[in-house]
């Protein structure tokens, strides 16, 4: 509950913020629209906010962490990239060292065959 409220109020604070750099950017925009059409866009604005932020609210409140089948391909998924982490740790240092064999640099078909 709490969160929601500072939530809210991060909004709140986010929207004002976001009125007060277009009325300094760009002052003319008002000049060109009638007040009504600008109050009328302002409320569409707003009203797509809180649309996004309850959509949000209600995704985090039922959360895929709690399916089973999720939880095992999360797990399989980090297994994965713990195996691949050294093989592309060793790749970035061949790539990116300075020698290689005997002193010679890498070529850009030794680049090639590490990278692909």
């Amino acid at each position: 509950m709490a969160a929601s409220a500072l939530l809210s109020q991060l909004l709140r604070l986010r929207l004002h913020h976001h009125r007060f750099a277009t009325g300094l950017l760009v002052p003319l925009r008002r000049s060109w629209c009638s007040n009504a059409e600008y109050t009328r866009m302002e409320e569409d604005d707003i009203s797509v906010l809180i649309d996004t932020v309850s959509s949000l609210c209600e995704a985090a409140k039922y959360s895929s962490w709690e399916e089973q089948n999720y939880r095992q391909w999360k797990d399989e998924e980090a297994e994965i990239w713990r195996d691949i982490e050294p093989i592309a740790h060793l790749a970035k240092e061949i790539l990116h060292s300075n020698r290689y064999k005997d002193g010679e640099q890498l070529t850009d078909e030794d680049e090639k065959a590490v990278a692909g």
